[in-house]
């Protein structure tokens, strides 16, 4: 039952899409919300609609609920595994705030 319900809420492709086609619209680009690395730019044609998106609403806080366009955040590979990378996963405000302190 929980795999269904994460497969549902979790790998459903038209939110992802509605969350892109979104941030497209307001900002014109797909750039990391953390780092700000936007695949386009960076490798053109092939780099065009491609980064990954993280649910920020963890599957076992959410239970069957329907996700939001606010539930997501899009974030690039390196970022998105830093958020995982492990336990307690950190939020994407966190990890921010991690690469400002590191950063200078």
């Amino acid at each position: 039952m929980l795999t269904a319900v994460h497969r549902r809420r979790e790998r459903d492709p038209k939110i992802v899409k509605r969350k892109k086609e979104a941030v497209l619209r307001e900002t014109g680009q797909l750039a990391c919300k953390v780092c700000g690395f936007d695949f386009a730019r960076t490798y053109g044609e092939r780099g065009e609609g491609f980064i990954e998106c993280h649910h920020t609403r963890p599957l076992s806080e959410g239970g069957a609920a329907m996700t939001r366009l606010d539930d997501l955040a899009l974030v690039c590979a390196n970022c998105h595994r830093m958020i995982h990378a492990k336990k307690p996963w950190l939020t994407v405000e966190e990890l921010i705030a991690q690469i400002q302190k590191t950063s200078g």
